[in-house]
């Protein structure tokens, strides 16, 4: 009995202790920053000193521009390594990424692709700390870590390396590598919890976003805020036709016709207004000219025979074309049919359920709430589904092995929107197109709706959070279990982090040096950290162990596909719930900062990723645009408006005249998306403005290039003059010494004598003229007639043949 009140008291020590990381938010206060690193690779607990010393060595062989630090994290029992770059290296990744960097202005200003050689051409090149952002650093560190290839003979444990091959794709594939990702920025993660997650009614510093994340996950908030604007109207229009227009049938005849008209119009302009929006900041951001990447290398999960490429002449894996096509054909179509007659089966058996509740209702037998249960229980079923689909979309395609990334992706969009896109709406079809209850309809749609959305902010935002905080609370607790004895008194135990750098004898000791004052930092950290928040606590954690534990980023496909439901759920039945609009506007301003603070808080950072748009989404959203033309041009002719408002019109014409007015609608909005451009004037003006400048800034340059060559050339001219000059005067050819010849030379010159030209010599034959000159001089000398041994006299007349000799 006694043993269990210890026991009781030691684990409330434990939990007190331990709770003040979880309640206050304390870990990331007592976690020491990790310096000097840009990725982290991290490998299973139990990885043997073989596989890391394999690995080591082959990446300080074959990588030298990459600098690699061994470290063993002492509280998860995993090791690590440390991944970053010199600048110089860091430029050369730039250029082999194609990164476009800000010119200077006298060179046309603007982006470019930046290259070394012309290096001295971009604006603050020599500012290491500002010139590559930290996710431009991690993307080059990615890049040189993806380009460790395999040589012949290259083999690990049963693993056996293709030439070529890239090692670290493939380890991640097998689970020999656990994961590799960036580390957060704290600084720079600091500010943006503070103007973006905080920040709840300013609007998003996208700029930052992509300097931090990169483009893809900027676009895909930029999308969400545009998407979130654009509601304002419809919901607005929502609002004033539910509350403040007359309820009587008449009104709600014309507010139909109104809303849908409204909602096919709004969408198209709303998708026009996108591609715009998405062009002006592919243009901002450096990627509007974005070129596709022809030589990609193949998915690590890529499978297939070992055969030759054509292009890189390494040995790469093959699937045959029909391989793939027939498993489409006969495994995955089959399947996804399948899917649906099980949606359709579930979706008839609930509608079932809700017909045995209302007549319970009706006599009396059940309250009239429990008539929502059935209606929950569909969205329940319908989100239940969502997850199952979606596990097995990514099977299928895994399955059908597609090469590329994104081929890949393009497919997995495409199969899960056809799921999905039943799943979620054919109940609202069954009820609309088949049993024709307008009501029913309205009151599913708003269950199923509001019910996802809340289901959805929890799944998304909370539940992470909350699984989160679980997880650090045991790490901590194992760490306060690890420093308190049995008698509950507090012991401190070395838990800290160590370095341990692998040498190699190439290597010398600057690394160990450099490790070993890392090492000293974070002990001076953590005694700075313990000494000054929490004088009784002993253990911190590293930047490195806390990341390393949280989960994974999962790309915003899910963010996508979410959003893409709710749009349907928009502009295709809210004509009779107006107000959808209004529970998708509050749901979005809180799908923002909601998925901000997952970003920032409970996720590791992603690689960033460039793209010039949202890509297949786009697609996606148009092809739903047409749908909805022709389910709200439907929903017109089954309400019973065409009846009440023409008494006479039999169901033929008015089935001819709701095909007509669909064709008139569709017409009208591709004539809209065709009339308003993609891209912004003012982008292509300001693109050939700088490419005007560019042009100009280039000529003169040459100009310049073209005119020092003419001074230079005609500098070395004047060179070789002097040169020949000086050669004659050492000789003493053409300058006599003795006073006698200096005064008969300067005496007036005979009208028969004549100048001879000298001889012109190309520069680059400067040597060959002196040595001419220095020849032609030796010949004459010797050749000169003897001097006579009495020297004339100054005053005296030289003869015609002394002067022609002279």
């Amino acid at each position: 009995m006694e043993s269990a009140v210890e026991n009781a008291k030691i684990f409330g020590k434990k939990f007190a202790r331990t709770s003040k990381f979880i309640h206050t938010n304390k870990l990331w206060m007592h976690t020491i920053p990790t310096r000097d690193c840009d990725v982290l690779m991290t490998f299973p607990e139990k990885t043997d000193d073989d596989t890391l010393m394999w690995l080591l060595s082959r990446m300080r062989a074959r990588m030298p521009e990459l600098g690699v630090h061994v470290r063993h994290h002492g509280h998860t029992g995993v090791y690590g390594f440390y991944l970053t770059a010199e600048y110089e290296n860091l430029l050369r990744g730039a250029e082999e990424l194609a990164l476009y960097k800000p010119l200077k202005q006298k060179y046309g200003g603007g982006l470019k692709e930046f290259t070394c050689e012309e290096e001295s051409m971009f604006e603050g090149v020599h500012d290491e700390e500002a010139f590559l952002t930290s996710q431009e650093r991690q993307a080059i560190v990615l890049h040189m870590l993806q380009n460790l290839r395999a040589e012949s003979g290259d083999r690990l444990g049963k693993i056996k390396l293709v030439e070529g091959q890239a090692i670290v794709p493939k380890f991640l594939s097998k689970g020999i590598i656990s994961q590799v990702f960036p580390l957060h920025s704290t600084d720079d993660l600091r500010r943006l919890r503070k103007n973006w997650v905080q920040a709840f009614f300013k609007s998003q510093p996208l700029d930052e976003i992509c300097d931090y994340y990169g483009v893809k996950i900027a676009m895909y908030f930029a999308w969400l805020g545009h998407y979130t604007t654009a509601l304002c109207w419809p919901a607005l229009l929502g609002l004033i036709l539910t509350f403040l227009t007359p309820d009587d049938q008449e009104r709600q005849d014309l507010n139909l016709v109104i809303f849908s008209v409204f909602n096919i119009i709004w969408a198209t302009l709303y998708l026009e207004s996108w591609k715009r929006r998405s062009a002006e900041l592919a243009y901002e951001w450096g990627t509007i000219d974005n070129k596709h990447e022809l030589i990609e290398d193949p998915r690590p999960l890529y499978t297939g025979n070992l055969e030759k490429s054509p292009i890189s002449g390494r040995l790469e894996p093959h699937y045959p074309a029909w391989k793939r096509n027939f498993f489409r054909y006969f495994v995955t179509m089959p399947i996804i049919i399948l899917c649906l007659i099980v949606a359709f089966a579930a979706m008839l058996s609930i509608f079932e359920l809700q017909e045995w509740v209302n007549h319970q209702i009706d006599d009396g037998s059940c309250p009239s709430w429990v008539g929502f249960l059935p209606k929950i229980l569909l969205a329940l079923e319908i989100n239940v589904c969502e997850e199952i689909y979606k596990r097995l979309a990514h099977w299928l395609n895994d399955m059908e092995n597609y090469r590329v990334q994104e081929t890949y992706e393009n497919h997995l969009i495409i199969k899960l929107v056809i799921v999905q896109f039943v799943n979620n709406f054919l109940a609202l079809f069954y009820i609309a197109f088949y049993l024709q209850d307008m009501t029913r309809l309205k009151q599913t749609l708003a269950t199923i709706f509001i019910t996802k959305q809340i289901i959805g902010n929890l799944k998304e935002a909370i539940l992470p959070y909350m699984l989160e905080k679980l997880k650090f609370f045991k790490m901590t607790y194992k760490l306060v279990e690890d420093n308190i004895e049995e008698d509950g008194h507090y012991v401190e135990k070395n838990n800290t982090e160590t370095e341990e750098t692998e040498q190699t004898p190439s290597e010398n000791g600057h690394e160990a040096k450099e490790e070993a004052e890392d090492s000293q930092i974070s002990e001076e950290k953590t005694e700075k950290v313990t000494t000054e928040e929490e004088p009784h606590e002993k253990f911190t954690l590293t930047q490195a162990e806390v990341e390393s534990s949280m989960k994974m980023y999962d790309d915003t496909f899910e963010d996508y596909l979410e959003m893409f439901i709710q749009f349907g759920y928009v502009i295709l039945f809210s004509s009779t719930f107006p107000i959808a609009a209004v529970c998708a506007l509050l749901n979005n301003i809180i799908e923002v900062r909601s998925d901000a603070f997952k970003l920032c808080s409970t996720m590791q950072r992603p690689f960033g990723q460039r793209v010039r748009d949202i890509g297949t989404w786009q697609d996606a959203m148009e092809v739903m645009g047409v749908i909805a033309v022709i389910v709200n041009c439907a929903l017109l002719g089954i309400s019973g408006q065409m009846e009440r408002y023409y008494p006479d019109m039999t169901p033929t014409k008015i089935l001819l005249v709701i095909i007509i007015l669909e064709h008139i609608i569709l017409a009208i909005k591709f004539a809209i998306a065709y009339a308003i451009p993609d891209i912004p004037h003012w982008v292509w003006q300001k693109m050939a403005m700088l490419e005007f400048n560019r042009r100009e800034a280039l000529k003169k340059m040459e100009h310049a290039a073209m005119q020092n060559a003419k001074d230079t050339k005609a500098k070395e001219g004047t060179d070789n003059k002097t040169n020949v000059k000086k050669s004659d005067d050492k000789n003493g050819v053409s300058k006599p010494t003795s006073t006698s010849t200096t005064s008969s030379t300067t005496a007036a010159p005979s009208t028969n004598s004549k100048t001879v030209p000298r001889r012109v010599w190309p520069p680059n034959m400067t040597e060959a003229a002196a040595n001419f000159n220095l020849y032609a001089n030796r010949e004459k000398t010797r050749f000169a007639q003897p001097k006579p041994t009495t020297e004339p006299s100054s005053t005296a007349t030289k003869s015609p043949e002394e002067k022609k000799d002279d």
